[in-house]
């Protein structure tokens, strides 16, 4: 498991802190992340979506290793989860399925809500709080939602926070979609899988951007980060030139 560092600068004033970013292990097992993350310091862990898989139904958490993940997450930092599409039952095949369209409805089951807040990991599912003076968001995937689009539009409260603004988004591609004129400080990402093959340091394919796509790792603007992924989830397609990595990002005030 590879351990990726960035840093990052802000305008804003005594600011100093190290995430450690965790996205798309879809599942799988989680021992690699969690060694990697033990022989580093950090302030809190981000947790950026596909952590799991379908939680549209009960079924006992042993059938849900990512899940598993954040009970021993929070021994090591205060963890923050903001779902990505699997967890939403979105898996691209399911914009094909009518049922799962319909605006009625009820995504997440509620026993799985209940068991994530037990773990003592923050969920952020479309909300936000406020941790050491910083506001973390969490915008959930618009995949199943009418137009595809996600619900942004209680960011503009989010938005008002006066301090330093950090929001976990699973979709990079949503950044200049929808995001960009937002006055928020860092958004951080997963989803693109660092475009499962990478070829003169770009990646091959992403979903929702496809070919040679723009965002699928690393800083962009000093405000976007995203990572490649924990797992190889696509299990038939191996990786190429593109190891599994947890991200390290230290933001310093200028």
């Amino acid at each position: 498991m590879k351990v990726t560092r960035y840093r990052l600068s802000t305008a804003k004033p005594n600011m100093h802190f190290t995430a450690a970013l965790v996205a798309d292990l879809h599942d799988l097992p989680y021992a690699p992340v969690l060694d990697a993350m033990k022989r580093e310091r950090f302030d809190c862990i981000l947790v950026a979506g596909d952590l799991t898989e379908n939680l549209e139904r009960s079924i006992h958490e042993v059938r849900r290793p990512g899940l598993g993940f954040l009970k021993e997450a929070v021994k090591i930092a205060p963890t923050f989860y903001s779902f990505g599409n699997h967890e939403i039952g979105g898996c691209h095949s399911a914009i094909r399925n009518p049922e799962r369209l319909s605006p009625d409805r009820i995504p997440i089951h509620p026993t799985w809500r209940e068991y994530i807040t037990s773990t003592g990991a923050v969920l952020l599912d479309e909300a936000w709080t406020t941790w050491q003076g910083i506001a973390i968001g969490g915008l959930g995937s618009g995949l199943l939602k009418p137009g595809r689009k996600p619900n942004y539009d209680w960011l503009n409260d989010f938005s008002k926070n006066a301090g330093y603004k950090l929001l976990l988004c699973h979709h990079p591609e949503y950044f200049d979609r929808y995001l960009r004129d937002y006055p928020i400080d860092l958004f951080v990402s997963g989803h693109a899988h660092g475009g499962q093959w990478r070829i003169f340091g770009r990646g091959v394919y992403a979903p929702d951007q496809h070919l040679f796509p723009r965002y699928t790792s690393g800083v962009h603007e000093n405000r976007l980060v995203i990572s490649r992924g924990v797992a190889n989830s696509v299990r038939f397609i191996p990786r190429f030139f593109n190891p599994c990595e947890v991200v390290m990002i230290t933001v310093s005030s200028i």
